[in-house]
C-alpha cells in the first residue's frame, strides 16, 4: 500500500473518530447531564449507568485512535520529530497541531480518570449485608464524584472544541 493512500485512510479515521469524540462529548454534556438532574435519583442512577457505559466505551475507543492515527499521520509526513522542538511554536501549521495534540493529552487524562471514578465509586454495588453507615458513607462519596464527573464534563467539552479548531485550522 502506498504511503499516500495509507496517509488518506488514517485522515478518514482521524477525522470520523474526532466526530464521534466531540458529538459524545456534547451529548454528554449538553443533553444527558441537564436532563438527569430534572429525575429523581434513583432513576437517574440507573439511566446514567445504560447511557455513561456506553458513552466511556464511544469515548474511550476515539481518544485512541485519534492518538493513533494523529501520530501515525505525523510520523508518514515526517513532521513528528518537529512535534517536539521549536518549529511547533513557530510554524502556524504545527503550532494548530501542537494544540491538537496537547487537547488530546489533556483529553486522555481527563477520560482515564472519569473511567476510573466511574468503575471504581459510581457503579461499584454494596454488598447486601451493607448497613445505614455503608450506604450513607457511599452516598456521600458518590456525591463527591458525581461534582468532580461533572466539572471533568465541562472541561472534556472545552478540550475537545480546541482539539477540533486546531484540526480545523491546521487543515488550512
Amino acid at each position: 500500500m502506498q504511503s499516500y493512500t495509507l496517509y488518506r485512510i488514517l485522515r478518514l479515521i482521524h477525522i470520523y473518530s474526532a466526530i464521534v469524540l466531540v458529538g459524545s462529548i456534547i451529548f454528554n454534556t449538553v443533553i444527558l447531564m441537564p436532563a438527569l438532574r430534572r429525575i429523581p435519583p434513583a432513576q437517574s442512577a440507573v439511566v446514567s449507568q445504560k447511557i455513561g457505559g456506553g458513552l466511556m466505551m464511544l469515548g474511550g475507543s476515539a481518544i485512541v485512535l485519534l492518538g493513533v492515527t494523529g501520530f501515525l499521520r505525523l510520523w508518514l509526513l515526517g513532521t513528528l520529530p518537529s512535534m517536539f522542538s521549536h518549529l511547533a511554536i513557530t510554524l502556524p501549521h504545527l503550532r494548530w497541531i501542537l494544540l491538537m495534540m496537547v487537547a488530546w493529552f489533556g483529553l486522555l487524562i481527563t477520560g482515564t480518570l472519569s473511567g476510573i471514578w466511574y468503575q471504581t465509586v459510581l457503579t461499584k454495588k454494596l454488598p447486601y449485608s451493607a448497613g445505614l453507615r455503608e450506604l450513607e458513607e457511599r452516598r456521600a462519596a458518590q456525591e463527591k464524584v458525581a461534582l468532580w464527573q461533572e466539572r471533568l464534563a465541562y472541561l472534556n467539552l472545552a478540550l475537545a472544541l480546541l482539539a477540533a479548531l486546531g484540526g480545523i485550522l491546521a487543515s488550512f
